[in-house]
């Protein structure tokens, strides 16, 4: 645990601008910007208020969702890029000495990669240049973990294709989707040594909080589905809110 105490020591000030750059770029909502440029709208105030690709495609069509879909997983890939080059590139001294060179030193692009990722999310759900009214971050976690860990990100698409074929509900099939993603991300690290171990509870640990924001996010959809009112694909339009 010294080494790591060290490792934040010397690694606090990048982690902390991965963490704030990750939020702002989250907070760039695409839903808002495209709908109020092209319909003078603020899609927070049609459809379900969601400001997400869902809501902005059943009101006004798959041009704009497919813009805002482009939006919400570039913006996520970017804050990757930029935290994992961050904490990389960012450190005051030299981790070697201390004996956890294998799963700090050799990974500092991947762990400021999640740091960025994640607070990504929490901008785009909580945009601070939107009010703290944004959408609930589905898409944005596919760009994040296309990067991250893009055989997870790919095996959790098609558990989404899979759920919302045989559902029609979105709501359902990221919930799941995400949920099992954590599962394959943990899995996913290699735990013969101390290095793969450490590795597979950070990533794993953050894996778990991006679900578990997804799934605050998406609270209104579960007492829905629980009630049988959730809205479906195909069916009938109905102010629901979707991811």
């Amino acid at each position: 645990m010294e080494s790591f105490g060290y490792f934040l020591q010397n690694s606090w000030l990048a982690l902390l601008l991965a963490a704030v750059c990750g939020y702002l770029m989250g907070s760039i909502n695409w839903a808002i910007i495209i709908t109020r440029t092209i319909f003078r709208k603020d899609i927070r105030s049609e459809g379900s208020g969601n400001a997400g690709a869902t809501n902005v495609l059943r009101n006004h069509g798959r041009g704009p969702a497919i813009l805002t879909t482009i939006g919400d997983i570039g913006k996520s890939m970017a804050a990757v890029v930029v935290g994992g080059w961050l904490v990389s590139h960012l450190q005051t001294a030299d981790l070697q000495p201390y004996g956890y060179v294998d799963w700090i030193q050799q990974n500092l692009t991947l762990i400021g990669g999640y740091i960025g990722g994640f607070f990504c999310l929490l901008g785009h759900d909580f945009p601070v240049f939107y009010g703290f009214r944004g959408g609930k971050g589905v898409l944005a976690a596919l760009g994040m973990f296309l990067l991250l860990d893009w055989k997870v990100a790919l095996a959790s698409l098609a558990i989404f294709v899979v759920i919302v074929a045989i559902s029609r509900m979105v709501s359902l099939g990221s919930m799941v989707s995400i949920g099992c993603g954590v599962v394959m991300v943990y899995f996913s690290h290699n735990c013969k040594c101390e290095a793969g171990y450490w590795m597979k509870l950070f990533c794993g640990g953050m894996a778990l909080l991006v679900w578990l924001l997804i799934v605050f996010q998406h609270r209104a959809n579960i007492r829905r589905i629980i009630a049988g009112t959730e809205s479906r694909l195909g069916g009938k339009k109905k102010d629901a809110d979707q991811p």
